[in-house]
């Protein structure tokens, strides 16, 4: 069976909003003081070595290690992580048992991520450069269901590790970089609204801001159909964004497993980051821009002040 249809959660919204006025590590503007850790991802091939080797790989036996010597030992980001993602140990049980080879395979890769963790801080350094207001809170990298790269909760960012290998058609390895840089974007974001337009200037800013400070686009490999298609899609979009809110949603974004969707999935976050590139490049204030860009307090706004659509056949934005 393919892993690909486990894939449909790896862009997941974020299940959190940051509350205003939230003290603690929340609040913590310092990229040095900023808890990035992988203690989870060995935490988990601890409990897995445990049933492999002591208990035979029972396969009843499973759910109880994992539960005793996983989620209840794990951090904060394990514990934010199980209620949508992970489920419960009988959950990620069934799916270790199931996908077994897929685990063994990429556990190199997830040990491999506390190498990464330098690169990050790097990354997090050149965020603050970029937008000196930037919140960083702490960073779990764990050990999920195969259902989600990442998203956020009220205590950090938690990042799936095994969703990130050369065995997964859809995340190689160096996305772990670039999803954890993304998530971060969500976290400095202002502007709740789910419409549409909302949403891919949300996903798209945050893969444009996330390039500017790592170098890394979680979604470049929509690029080459995007840019063959731009225009095509530019239009679609703006018929889409004023019809009811949300009845197109799932044709631009979370998508991996709508038959009906037409190209890649989440075309959202390419016409997003195209937007929000507008808006950048045609600022002569270029902080304030980025300011604006990444607390995406006004999504209609800097899509009237991008001049994206004038591009194509000299079309006004409306």
């Amino acid at each position: 069976m393919r892993l690909v249809v486990f894939f449909s959660l790896f862009l997941c919204p974020s299940i959190y909003s940051r509350p205003q006025g939230a003290a603690g590590p929340l609040q913590n503007h310092d990229p040095e003081k900023a808890i990035i850790t992988a203690d989870d991802v060995s935490l988990f091939w601890k409990a897995y070595d445990h049933w492999a080797g002591d208990l035979k790989a029972d396969p009843a036996k499973l759910a109880e290690v994992l539960q005793q010597e996983y989620l209840d030992k794990g951090s904060q980001g394990v514990k934010d992580f199980t209620p949508g993602r992970i489920v419960s140990a009988r959950h990620l049980s069934d799916q270790v048992l199931k996908y077994r080879a897929y685990y063994e395979g990429v556990r190199h890769n997830t040990e491999l991520i506390q190498s990464a963790i330098p690169e990050i801080r790097k990354n997090f350094g050149e965020m603050k450069r970029l937008y000196p207001d930037a919140v960083f809170p702490p960073v779990y990298f764990l050990i999920g269901a195969i259902n989600s790269g990442g998203t956020s909760s009220g205590h950090g960012l938690m990042i799936g590790a095994e969703m990130f290998s050369e065995k997964n058609p859809l995340a190689p390895s160096t996305d772990s970089i670039a999803i954890v840089m993304h998530e971060l974007m969500h976290f400095q974001q202002k502007h709740a609204d789910d419409t549409l337009l909302a949403t891919c200037l949300r996903e798209g800013s945050a893969d444009f801001v996330a390039e500017l400070a790592s170098g890394h686009n979680l979604n470049a490999r929509n690029k080459t159909y995007g840019d063959s298609h731009e225009e095509e899609l530019w239009r679609k979009l703006q018929e889409d964004i004023k019809k009811p809110k949300n009845e197109h949603l799932h044709d631009w974004l979370y998508n991996y497993d709508e038959a009906k969707r037409v190209g890649p999935p989440d075309l959202g976050y390419y016409m997003g980051y195209k937007i929000a590139q507008a808006y950048y490049q045609s600022a002569r204030d270029k902080a304030a821009a980025l300011k604006a860009i990444i607390e995406m307090r006004d999504p209609e706004k800097i899509l009237a002040n991008s001049g994206y659509g004038k591009r194509f056949s000299n079309q006004d934005v409306k």
